[in-house]
């Protein structure tokens, strides 16, 4: 039963009706009677029909059931009468997720994490995890890993964190290619770092600048890795590997 929301309730005239029927939903849904839980916090609102955390968890009902649309609709009312809920958002983050908008899943999640109270660590560590999720769904996938890492600064027992953490990162430290291309992505990102360092540059200077140094970048690949080492390089221990890109320069002062 959610802390935040019977702390809300603690003085509420109405009280004995929210958490009556708080205690009856937990049951139902224990039991995994969804419909029937619904019910029970669908007559709360009755009694209380802009009361945005009721909302919220009859929200999440909605999503332990798999019935996004439905959470959606109750996620928007409640965002509606509390934008900066951060229940609202992190339960949102998980409906978008769930549909495949992953850009909108991190704007909510992102936004739960702004919005919950510094002391409510466990919410913090969970909508890190969620933003993890989603930022790796939307290939960003250094920034999963980081979102993964920071949820377990804040609750080191995640276990989602743990398991996404190290299920997703390779033998480099980076987030593992989907299409099994470790490699070729740590040798990219190495040299891409090398380019930044001999240029005294931040980043790239725009589309056409990285385009350019993208083909050097995978010529040199082609040329000194692939057309020499061949299958030989998955013989190789990865600070092997990277002994061998380090020796190739692809940019000089």
């Amino acid at each position: 039963m959610p802390q935040d929301l019977l702390n809300a309730i603690e003085n509420d005239p109405l009280k004995k009706i929210k958490l009556d029927g708080l205690i009856q939903a937990a049951d139902l849904v224990t039991k995994r009677r969804f419909n029937e839980a619904k019910r029970v916090i669908g007559k709360v609102l009755k009694a209380c029909p802009n009361d945005a955390g009721m909302m919220c968890l009859l929200a999440n009902i909605h999503i332990m059931d798999e019935k996004y649309c439905d959470a959606e609709k109750w996620l928007d009312k409640a965002l509606s009468i509390e934008p900066e809920n951060p229940q609202a958002l992190c339960h949102m983050g998980i409906v978008y997720f769930e549909q495949g908008k992953f850009d909108e899943a991190i704007e909510m999640n992102q936004g739960a994490i702004k919005n919950f109270p510094k002391k409510n660590k466990h919410d913090i560590a969970e909508a890190y995890q969620n933003l993890g999720c989603s930022l790796w769904e939307a290939r960003r996938r250094e920034e999963a890993l980081d979102a993964w890492k920071t949820c377990l600064k804040y609750n080191p027992s995640q276990e989602s964190a743990k398991k996404n953490l190290k299920d997703c990162t390779n033998a480099y430290g980076m987030g593992k290619s989907p299409v099994g291309m470790d490699d070729l992505w740590a040798f990219v990102d190495l040299k891409q770092q090398e380019y930044l360092f001999v240029k005294g540059k931040d980043g790239f200077d725009d589309t056409d600048d990285e385009k350019a140094i993208m083909k050097k970048i995978m010529d040199a690949w082609n040329t000194h890795i692939a057309g020499k080492f061949g299958a030989t390089l998955d013989r190789m221990k990865s600070k092997e590997k990277m002994k061998v890109f380090n020796e190739i320069k692809v940019f000089t002062e």
